[in-house]
């Protein structure tokens, strides 16, 4: 139970960081063994996230990763299931709730006035 406590810590560490104005970038170019040796980390420490927060110039209307084309972002009706693992409902409350929220930043907070122009 650890694991997912640490996973919800990161989680709520990214929103907490990101409501005061500090980016959050999750490291991905290390792979655990070699972010193992250089921390010198022992064999029962699991490395769960590997993390640069700091203060941001902007933050950016989409991910990085899906700006440069390196992966894009699935849609909440792509993630989530009814019952069973692969079955969709357009017609499940859930659904029909994310997609009236699906444009809430824009219609709620406006275009980012941070952007450089």
């Amino acid at each position: 139970m650890d694991i997912y406590s640490t996973v919800c810590a990161v989680q709520n560490l990214w929103l907490a960081a990101r409501a005061e104005g500090v980016g959050v970038g999750w490291v991905s170019i290390i792979s655990s063994q070699n972010l193992r040796h250089i921390l010198n980390l022992p064999e029962q420490v699991v490395p769960i996230a590997y993390l640069c927060l700091g203060y941001v110039e902007y933050f950016r209307d989409k991910p990085e990763l899906e700006d440069r084309g390196w992966g894009h972002r699935l849609s909440a009706e792509e993630l989530v299931f009814n019952e069973r693992w692969g079955e969709r409902t357009k017609t499940h409350p859930l659904h029909r709730a994310i997609a009236v929220q699906r444009d809430w930043p824009g219609r709620v907070m406006g275009k980012n006035s941070k952007e450089p122009d």
